[in-house]
């Protein structure tokens, strides 16, 4: 049956009359039909219906691929019309909702919240054979709400499915970026709601394939194109907010990036509102703060009051806010700010210690410093300190916190720092917005507070050093003490022998011991100028002449190099222009050359082609029709043989045909009377086995109603003795039975009693036997744990012997780039010393040669 239907409005009724008994899947072939077809490639309202029945359909049946090419098939037919963005719009709208719908239904049904699915691995994996036993073999839900369980895992893998199928068919189109922002809105609302960690990384990778395969993907915002650009930054913004909110934080980096890049281009600064950036400094401070990078937290923290205080700014010089209530409202944001900078922890200053140009680390701190605002260097902790105090935000901190700062970088006062931090520090942690500040904060106190102690102190008792630094164990203290230890931020060491603190370097590897040589160099250097005053003036004098001399001499040069430099440039473009003339002719010449070869052979092969068609055409055509002659003759003969079997009869004169007949005598025979005559054939043969089937009938109905005449009283006797038999026969077993069941009681009840003066032992054996389970549990806890600690080490130890060769072979390649390199400029040297010896011997040439011309003139 054909499917293809000259009009959308039968197909619509054909659908619903399938629908009407029950054909939901014939429905569905007949309206994905009409959507495909190539007839019906204009827009009109009955296509709109068409879709929407069919996607409803889908949605039913759960099929989203066949949704999707249902939507890119609409989506093609629907763009060329103005009304189509409309239409598209109601479309994707109706079947994402009728989708929600749908996983609410099976959600309430199932009587499970979104957390129930939170720790399903993967919506898009098929269900396992493990995974199918673990659901038979549970006992936590009955079988009809493991059912609704299934169910609702169904839908939500149908509604993600959906998710991704619209954004595929939306992507790219300036008409339909309004409906694609707000389906990415919709997906990252769903993966939160749900918790899907798996699909929001799906997600991440397809809104970011999309934008790069976006025409002009990689210029500024023009015009008219302003809307464009803040759809872009507000599907970035909720995708920083979902990342940030599934604690995703790497993804979370990731999608601050990808903002960045597109609010970053100056002709896009003003493209955005400061909300939209109060949202990306607030959660890239976010994920800076999880990552422990403190000093970019507080340069995101310090973009964030700088947008504020304008904010506040703007509202005081408007009238709609009082100074006072600006800077209460500032009170919290300071605060933080202030905390933040100071919880920057101080690095160690070595000497010769610098970021090579392809250092890695160096290039990490470079792109996290573009995200907070700084692309042109690397902030320090000093620097956000300096900025706090000359915007001073000290003044709008909390009164508890306002001496803070001058405690940490002002005051030398070891033997108090503690006492006056301790007070700041409960403030602190019972403030709610300031408490996470608590633990930074400590480290860099405690860092302060060593540091002093070793300005005044050689030697320490611990017991002293725990009292001055109350505000944290002593077990987290020492813990702290030897990590500055390692970074080099002091020269201490503990020891628990004597209960001392001692400072200073004794194995002469410190920084000090280290610049001894240098120090005293410079020393010797400020004595020689102090005493030999008449080689300082006689320097000076020198150094003067030599700049005499290079500036008199300086602009010849200069227009020497200028022209030499011009000559160069001037034969390099000449032979590059010839070159190029050169390689365009030919180009030029191959191309014709070829597209006659192409032409040329196309039309061969298109004739050769069509030849061929025609010929298989008309052959397949008469192979065909002998083919259907044959099968007619065939059935012919068959129903020739049957008739004669059951009465003699035979075919008329002038249709007979043999089994000696050739193909060249079946050509010549009539097809239509072939048909005629196997038809009556046909309608003969019908009507004498009817007439043969109504006496067997006939004579089947008499003997069987003489039979059962017959038998009539023999199954009436039969019941009879049969219903007695089985009296006599349920009255004996039943006798047995008692008796059996007494039996078997009274012996159960002297078993019973034998059994009860063993109670006692088997409780004793149980006993045991459970001590001995736990001590070989306990035992083979630790094996494990020690196995485990030992793998660890092994992973540790091959995971630093690969960075060592990693950094080997990273160092050789750089050894060999750099000798690559020097090679090449020792030749370019040598090839320019050539090319000068030349100029200067011809130049010397010519001067000469009008020399000459002169003096002959």
């Amino acid at each position: 049956m054909s499917n293809f239907f000259q009009k959308p409005e039968n197909a619509l009724k054909r659908c619903e009359e399938l629908i009407h008994v029950g054909q939901k899947d014939a429905a569905l072939v007949v309206l994905d039909n009409v959507i495909k077809s190539k007839r019906h490639r204009q827009w009109t309202p009955i296509l709109e219906d068409i879709i929407k029945k069919l996607l409803s359909l889908c949605t039913e049946s759960r099929q989203p691929r066949r949704a999707k090419d249902g939507l890119i098939h609409y989506r093609g037919i629907a763009s060329a019309n103005p009304a189509g963005p409309e239409s598209i719009l109601k479309v994707v709208t109706s079947f994402l909702s009728d989708g929600e719908k749908a996983v609410l239904e099976a959600e309430s049904k199932a009587g499970l919240g979104a957390e129930a699915v939170a720790n399903l691995a993967d919506l898009e994996a098929e269900q396992t054979p493990e995974t199918m036993m673990l659901s038979v073999l549970s006992n936590d839900l009955s079988d009809t709400g493991r059912a609704d369980r299934d169910n609702y895992v169904q839908w939500l893998r149908f509604l993600w499915e959906s998710y991704r199928a619209c954004l595929e068919v939306l992507k790219n189109n300036s008409k339909l970026e309004d409906l694609y922002a707000d389906t990415a809105k919709k997906t990252f609302d769903f993966c939160v709601r749900y918790k899907r960690k798996t699909e929001f990384r799906r997600l991440k990778d397809l809104l970011k394939t999309h934008l790069q395969n976006a025409p002009h993907a990689h210029l500024a915002a023009t015009a008219g194109s302003d809307a464009s650009l803040r759809l872009k930054v507000d599907v970035r913004v909720e995708q920083l907010n979902a990342a940030t909110q599934l604690d995703l934080w790497q993804l979370a980096f990731e999608s601050a990036e990808e903002l960045h890049s597109i609010i970053s281009h100056p002709a896009n600064r003003k493209a955005f509102k400061s909300k939209v950036m109060m949202t990306y400094y607030d959660k890239i401070s976010q994920v800076f703060w999880v990552s422990e990078n403190y000093l970019f937290h507080a340069c995101a923290m310090q973009k964030i009051y700088n947008i504020t205080e304008k904010q506040r700014a703007r509202e005081v010089a408007k009238g709609e806010s009082t100074r006072d209530k600006a800077n209460q409202s500032l009170q919290v944001l300071a605060s933080q700010l202030v905390l933040g900078a100071l919880a920057v922890p101080h690095h160690a200053h070595r000497a010769g210690y610098e970021f090579e140009t392809s250092d890695p680390e160096k290039d990490k701190h470079q792109r996290m410093s573009a995200l907070v605002g700084h692309n042109h260097h690397i902030p320090h902790r000093k620097n956000v300190i300096s900025d706090v105090v000359q915007r001073n935000v000290l003044s709008l901190v909390f009164p508890e916190l306002a001496g803070l700062y001058t405690l940490l970088e002002g005051e030398f006062d070891p033997l108090s720092l503690g006492d006056k931090f301790k007070a700041m520090l409960q403030f602190i942690e019972g403030h709610s917005d300031l408490a996470k500040y608590a633990a930074p904060l400590k480290k860099t106190v405690l860092l302060k507070l060593v540091q002093q102690l070793g300005c005044v102190y050689q030697t320490l008792q611990i017991a002293d050093f725990a009292k001055l630094a109350g505000f944290m164990s002593l077990h987290d203290s020492e813990k702290l003490i030897v990590e500055f230890v390692a970074r080099g931020q002091v020269s201490v060491r503990l020891d628990h022998k004597n209960g001392t603190l001692n400072y200073g370097d004794h194995a002469f590897e410190g920084d000090r011991m280290r610049s001894q040589l240098t120090n005293f160099g410079k020393g010797l250097q400020g004595v020689l100028s102090l005493v030999q005053t008449d080689l300082k003036i006689e320097a000076r004098r020198q150094k003067a002449e030599a700049f005499k001399q290079l500036s008199e001499s300086l602009d010849d040069e200069r227009k020497m190099m200028i022209r030499r430099r011009q000559q160069i440039e001037e034969r390099k473009e000449e032979v590059e222009r010839e070159m190029a003339l050169k390689l365009i002719e030919d180009d030029k010449r191959k191309k014709e050359e070829e597209e006659v070869r192409r032409l040329t052979e196309e039309q061969r092969k298109e004739d050769e082609q069509r030849r061929r068609e025609a010929d298989k055409k008309q052959k397949d055509k008469e192979e065909k029709e002998l083919a259907e002659k044959k099968r007619l003759k065939e059935q012919l003969d068959a129903l020739k043989v049957q008739d004669k079997k059951n009465k003699a009869a035979g075919l008329p004169a002038e249709l007979k045909v043999g089994e000696e007949d050739d193909e060249e005598e079946l050509k010549k025979i009539d097809k239509t009377a072939l048909m005629q005559a196997k038809k009556e054939q046909e309608e003969k043969l019908k009507r004498e086995a009817e007439e043969r089937v109504a006496l067997s009938v006939q004579k089947l109905d008499h003997l069987e109603r003489a039979r059962r005449e017959s038998e009539r009283d023999l199954l009436q006797q039969l019941f009879v003795t049969q219903k007695e038999e089985d009296k006599i026969r349920w009255e004996r077993e039943s006798k047995q039975f008692m008796e059996n069941h007494k039996k078997k009681f009274e012996e159960d009840k002297k078993k019973k009693g034998s059994l009860v003066r063993m109670s006692s032992d088997r409780t004793a054996y149980e006993s045991l036997l459970m001590k001995r389970r736990e001590e070989d549990f306990e035992r083979a806890k630790v094996q494990y744990r020690e196995q485990v600690r030992k793998e660890k080490a092994k992973a540790k130890k091959e995971r630093e012997d690969k960075e060592r060769r990693e950094r080997e072979e990273a160092e050789r390649k750089q050894a060999e780039e750099e000798e690559k390199r020097r090679i090449f400029e020792e030749e370019r040297r040598k090839r320019e010393e050539q090319r000068a010896a030349l100029d200067a011997a011809t130049e010397k040439q010519r001067a000469r040669e009008a020399e000459i011309e002169a003096k002959q003139a």
